[in-house]
């Protein structure tokens, strides 16, 4: 027992190397405090504090409009449109006909879309949503890319996820993301950190559409080549939003 005393005193840090490791600890926080002040000063001056309103989404009029009307794509017609709730959310439902040979050969498309219509709405459980109404049972996923034109001139890549989705009475290929202003991403918590990020840069909150591409396939059938297909869906989409209830917004 004297020897294990003996060690744990030989261990611990001397009172200087303590007050010294309490003086940095001390000057860390006045630093970080002078910076925020220093940030904070010409609002001061303004009366104008970020936390004074709560921020607000863009053109968040646009967005809720987006369901009052079928999205236009290239080569496919518009059969039907409607406004369907799924768990107490409003969706954007339009299927579409093609109006030329398509490979593989498909009958339609069915397109959902669910705009943000509040400020503080955020993308939570909406691809549960869409599986919970329609009994899915969901295989083969994957995640795939693809890249649209930005409004600066260059590429922006998508990230979608993709499966096969099937029930008792229909097989789709299904593609699903979240999109925003340039890129978009099925996963919320990415939302979640561009949301941040344009909250501390430009005070304002990051805009967001759920999309879900579906396709009717052969019962139980291979998603694999319908995927090529898909992606040229996708970027249509994806262009759409970007030149319409997204165009002039500030990228993330």
């Amino acid at each position: 027992m004297v020897l294990e005393e003996k060690s744990m005193q030989e261990s611990m840090p001397a009172p200087a190397a303590l007050g010294s490791r309490r003086l940095v600890q001390i000057l860390v926080v006045v630093f970080l405090t002078a910076l925020l002040a220093i940030a904070a000063l010409p609002d001061y001056f303004s009366g104008t504090w970020p936390w004074s309103a709560p921020l607000q989404v863009p053109q968040i009029e646009q967005l809720r409009q987006l369901k009052d009307q079928p999205l236009p794509l290239s080569d496919w017609e518009t059969l039907n449109h409607t406004v369907i709730n799924l768990s107490g959310e409003d969706w954007s439902l339009t299927e579409y006909i093609p109006t030329q040979p398509t490979d593989p050969d498909v009958p339609g498309l069915a397109l959902l879309l669910r705009p943000q219509t509040w400020h503080t709405n955020q993308p939570e459980v909406e691809w549960v949503d869409i599986a919970g109404s329609q009994t899915w049972r969901m295989e083969h996923r994957r995640i795939l890319r693809f890249s649209v034109p930005s409004s600066g001139g260059d590429n922006i890549t998508v990230t979608a996820q993709y499966f096969r989705a099937r029930n008792e009475q229909s097989t789709f290929a299904v593609m699903q993301w979240y999109g925003w202003p340039e890129g978009g991403h099925p996963s919320p918590g990415r939302w979640f950190w561009l949301d941040q990020r344009q909250q501390w840069q430009h005070r304002a909150r990051q805009p967001w559409v759920a999309v879900s591409l579906m396709m009717p396939i052969e019962p139980v059938g291979d998603v694999l080549p319908y995927q090529p297909l898909m992606l040229q869906l996708g970027q249509q989409v994806q262009q759409a939003l970007d030149q319409g209830v997204f165009a002039g917004m500030d990228p993330e």
